[in-house]
């Protein structure tokens, strides 16, 4: 049986959800998707960055290695 997808953000006042759409933003400015990238709607509501495939974890973990004082905060 699969794992259901976690659900998209829909709540835009929602802080969780702008830190989702900010992360997905970022990620992909590296050229970085994390398909089960959601928000949990549960109390408190979490960030689901859920799986992901070993050459996008490579990439992850490429991104978080190069110098943080070259990337924009």
């Amino acid at each position: 049986m699969s794992k259901p997808t976690p659900r998209a953000p829909q709540a835009p006042g929602d802080d969780t959800y702008r830190v989702v759409m900010e992360l997905r933003s970022a990620l992909a400015g590296h050229g970085i998707t994390l398909p089960s990238l959601g928000r949990d709607f549960g109390t408190p509501a979490l960030v689901i960055l859920g799986n992901c495939n070993a050459a996008t974890a490579r990439a992850l973990t490429a991104a978080l290695r190069r110098d943080p004082e070259s990337s924009p905060a």
